[in-house]
């Protein structure tokens, strides 16, 4: 379901229960390599903020030792060029 189709069904009550985005979020187009990598870090420390562990590592569903680490045993992905 795109994000117009989701708001929509919203507006007619089909999806009144769930959110799948929340109202704050926006989306953006991302064009040069420092902006991804702005964006990388701020998801990677989003838990370290919240408290829930110490470092960017820690968390156990992070891409942060992928790339920081190069470490695939819990989370392999293609690195972006």
């Amino acid at each position: 379901m795109t994000r117009g189709k989701a708001a929509e069904s919203q507006r007619q009550g089909l999806c009144a229960r769930y959110r799948v985005w929340q109202k704050r979020g926006y989306d953006m187009n991302i064009w040069t390599e420092k902006k991804r990598n702005e964006k990388i870090d701020y998801m990677h420390n989003n838990p370290v903020k919240r408290g829930l562990v110490s470092q960017p590592g820690n968390w156990p569903w992070s891409s942060w030792r992928f790339y920081y680490l190069e470490d695939r045993s819990v989370l392999a992905m293609d690195r972006m060029p």
